[in-house]
Parts: C-alpha cells; sequence; structure tokens
C-alpha cells in the first residue's frame, strides 16, 4: 500500500483532505505546503500518492508529476472543473466527489506501480479500448478512460485487463 503525501498551502485544507483519506482507510504520511518539500519527501521513499493543488505556490502539478521518481502518483486538484488523465498525473476537478476521490486514492494506492509503469502493448489495449467506446459509444476520450477506470473499479480487474475484456466484448 502507498503512502499519500499531502502538499497544501492552507493548513486546514490539507487537514480535511486528510481525514478524508484516512477515514477511508489509507495512511498520510506527510503534510507539507510546497511541492518541493514533497519532491525531497518522494526521494526517500519507493512509491506513493501525492495528493495537491493543480497550481502550487512554489510548482505546477505537472512539473511536481514530472520531477517525481517511478512508482509515484499525483492527485491534482483542479478548480476548473475538468478531469484528465495523463502520465503519472490525475486532474480531478473541485468540489471534489468524495466517493470518486476515494476509489482513485484507492486504485493508485493498491497498485504495485504507477502508471508510468505500463508497457507499450498495454498502453495499446487501452488505446484501442477508448477510440472503441468513443467511436460506438459517442464518448469522449476522458469519458471513455474515466469509463475504463470506473469498469476496471468495479470488477477488481486491473484497467488493462478491463481494456481487453471490453475490447473481446466489443469484437
Amino acid at each position: 500500500m502507498k503512502d499519500v503525501i499531502i502538499v497544501y498551502p492552507v493548513r486546514e485544507t490539507a487537514m480535511s483532505i486528510r481525514a478524508l483519506i484516512e477515514r477511508g482507510g489509507f495512511h498520510v504520511s506527510h503534510i507539507c505546503a510546497l511541492g518541493a518539500s514533497a519532491l525531497k519527501i518522494s526521494q526517500t521513499k519507493k512509491r506513493g500518492i501525492i495528493v495537491c493543488p493543480f497550481i502550487m505556490r512554489d510548482m505546477s502539478s505537472a512539473e511536481l508529476a514530472g520531477s517525481l521518481p517511478v512508482d509515484f502518483d499525483v492527485v491534482a486538484l483542479s478548480k476548473n472543473g475538468t478531469e484528465q488523465y495523463m502520465g503519472n498525473m490525475i486532474t480531478l476537478p473541485l468540489p471534489i466527489n468524495t466517493d470518486d476521490f476515494l476509489q482513485t486514492i484507492g486504485v493508485l494506492a493498491a497498485s504495485k506501480s504507477g502508471f508510468t509503469k505500463r508497457s507499450d502493448d498495454d498502453n495499446g489495449y487501452i488505446s484501442k479500448a477508448k477510440q472503441a467506446l468513443m467511436s460506438l459509444r459517442g464518448m469522449s476520450e476522458l469519458q471513455a478512460h474515466k469509463y475504463l477506470q470506473q469498469e476496471s473499479m468495479r470488477n477488481g480487474k486491473k484497467l488493462v485487463q478491463t481494456a481487453m475484456d471490453i475490447l473481446e466484448t466489443l469484437a
């Protein structure tokens, strides 16, 4: 199980997020105000999840995600209301949907590695499944990815296995 590091400049907000995550059954190992602090902490750990705002005082969540060691994921909370998946970073809209947030933390915490550890073949299956969902069901790429993620969590399967199941069903 991965530890969670929270980066938030407002202590009350950080403590509220911590309480929510811990109520969900996950361990928060550190709370800090700056991305640089989280980056330093990540260098001492083998894997983890960082929950932070989309833009921090000293860097963006994308800069943080790009600087982290392998096996670290970032959940960035964004005021612009969009949900995005890129590399080892997931952007979730504010206000937080508690169930979606805890499911996302759960999937990331239970996985042995971050998103960056997928093989090219795995990424190909996921991409093909998203394309199929987009063309057959009229979904956007983000909707298709979220659908895959939700089905994966619902069935207790890895994302790539869910993608393969969908491709088999649609074939």
